[in-house]
């Protein structure tokens, strides 16, 4: 047996690849990065090659740091939602619909009168959206009929890699709960769902636990990815879902809050979420006997990264200058504006919105803006902009008795951010636990369900070794009460430009 666990996340920017040790030492990480293909009317895409070529390129840096006849299995996390189509021979037949694309609000809408909405939340445990796959299937029957003709199979991004190593057409129950084409209490494919949808039952992979030993590397795989032939595959998830192994939530009422491009709030149940308003949503954990209720928003790091390009021209100066983080320079102008800047808000709605409020057509906006206001108030609005909508969320799981710690870990790129991070403790009203490694949750929850899959480990509870807390980020009283009143405030704002966001619309 190997010594070694090669894992990789397949993120919206890139391929996170790592390499831990058996014993949960970190030997190194790299990330490939691929384009995002931004289209216009809410289409965004990418080429599946891309995905392939960045696990290759990665998987062969990273076994020059050790023999790779001692690496024990490769197993994936991967953005979700998306609608890949594959003939029979695993070619792709256009380009991946993915998780951020939009385009299927029509066939949200038929579907939902079909099905009915309510009906429709309590078999699949979400609500109707144009985010997920069914949707997007339906888009391409009508819209690219020859291209849902020849589709085989229906993937997600990372089942599409499994299938290029191994040759089979499989997904995990996270991965299908994310299709909206399942019953999340029966664990199993809703083919009444399909049925309502007008899709083919037989054009969806089958269903495996992510800890399965899927197959082993392939001759021909095994040449363009470097990877050992023979190599175990494990499944694997999707991210999020993963997520909750890399930060120990494998027990009922357990959870993690994770702010990257998107941002979530996700915890390890036995039972779906009922919300009576289906504000938030359930998954299927990777561990097949639980589920994971969610509530996720479409732009927290997006919101960041907007910022960046156009507020941040000093920042970005300084960080060329110096060589220093540019996220550096704009924490530390944003905490030169007060808490709560100077009563300026920032409605993050950059992709329109999913949790809680279900809107393709929300849009950003800077709310309260006077000629006191500078750009370092900005900066401060759009971390705490974030950090009120997830509080948002996080509350509304709340009243539905989901969570039950007094404590959140925190991971993604966003918790590197100290203002952000104290807007979240301060928020959510408990203390905010910072790993030593952020950026690595979903793909070390991969890992241990690679060395899970292959025998290493006896069960799941292995956190120990891979992972530990840094830094607790505790709630100042004061701060809580007064976000407590301002995120009233920031959900009227929302609702009082729901309508005028509708109309603006029909001018882009």
């Amino acid at each position: 047996m190997g010594k070694y666990l090669l894992a990789h996340d397949l993120g919206t920017t890139g391929d996170k690849a790592v390499l831990f040790s058996e014993d949960g030492t970190l030997v190194r990480a790299v990330t490939a990065e691929y384009k995002t293909h931004y289209l216009g009317h809410g289409f965004v895409e990418q080429d599946p090659d891309d995905w392939w070529r960045a696990v290759c390129g990665s998987s062969a840096e990273l076994l020059k740091s050790v023999n790779p006849k001692d690496v024990a299995a490769v197993s994936f996390s991967g953005q979700m939602m998306g609608c890949l189509c594959v003939d029979r021979h695993g070619k792709p037949l256009r380009p991946s619909i993915i998780w951020a694309d939009t385009r299927s609000v029509r066939e949200a809408d038929a579907l939902g009168k079909a099905y009915g909405k309510t009906a429709f939340y309590r078999t699949s445990g979400h609500r109707i959206s144009s985010s997920h796959t069914v949707t997007k299937l339906m888009w391409i029957k009508e819209n690219e009929p020859e291209i849902y003709r020849q589709a085989y199979k229906i993937l997600c991004a990372k089942d599409y890699i499994v299938l290029k190593l191994t040759g089979r057409f499989v997904t995990d129950y996270s991965d299908a709960s994310g299709t909206l084409a399942y019953n999340i209490c029966g664990h199993m494919w809703a083919e009444d769902i399909m049925q309502a949808a007008g899709v083919d039952r037989e054009k969806f992979p089958d269903i495996l636990a992510a800890a399965t030993v899927v197959g082993e590397v392939g001759e021909k795989a095994a040449r363009e990815s470097g990877l050992p032939r023979g190599l175990p595959v494990v499944l694997g998830g999707g991210d999020g879902p993963c997520g909750l192994v890399g930060t120990g939530a494998i027990r009922d009422g357990t959870g993690y809050t994770y702010i990257g491009t998107s941002a979530w709030s996700k915890f390890c149940r036995t039972r779906p979420v009922r919300d009576p308003g289906m504000r938030v949503v359930t998954w299927n954990h990777v561990i097949p006997e639980f589920v994971a209720p969610t509530g996720t928003m479409q732009a927290a790091g997006a919101s960041i990264a907007w910022m960046k390009e156009n507020l941040c021209a000093e920042e970005r100066a300084l960080a060329e200058k110096t060589g220093e983080s540019v996220y550096k320079f704009i924490n530390e102008n944003a905490a030169k504006s007060k808490r709560g800047a100077g009563g300026l808000l920032f409605l993050p709605h950059l992709q329109g919105e999913r949790s809680p409020f279900w809107n393709v057509d929300a849009k950003g906006a800077f709310v309260g803006l006077t000629m006191r206001h500078g750009a370092n108030d900005m900066k401060r609005a759009v971390f705490e902009g974030i950090a009120m909508n997830m509080g948002v969320i996080f509350h509304i799981l709340q009243e539905n008795k989901i969570g039950l710690q007094d404590s959140m870990v925190l991971i993604g790129g966003g918790a590197n951010s100290p203002v952000l991070r104290q807007a979240m403790a301060d928020i959510y009203e408990m203390d905010m636990l910072i790993p030593d490694k952020l950026d690595e949750a979903t793909s070390m929850g991969a890992a241990i369900i690679a060395g899970r899959g292959v025998g290493l480990y006896q069960d799941f509870d292995v956190l120990d070794r891979f992972l530990s807390i840094k830094e607790v980020v505790h709630p100042v009283k004061e701060n809580t009460e007064f976000f407590r009143e301002l995120r009233k405030v920031f959900e009227e704002c929302y609702f009082a430009l729901e309508k005028v966001n509708e109309k603006l619309g029909r001018f882009e």
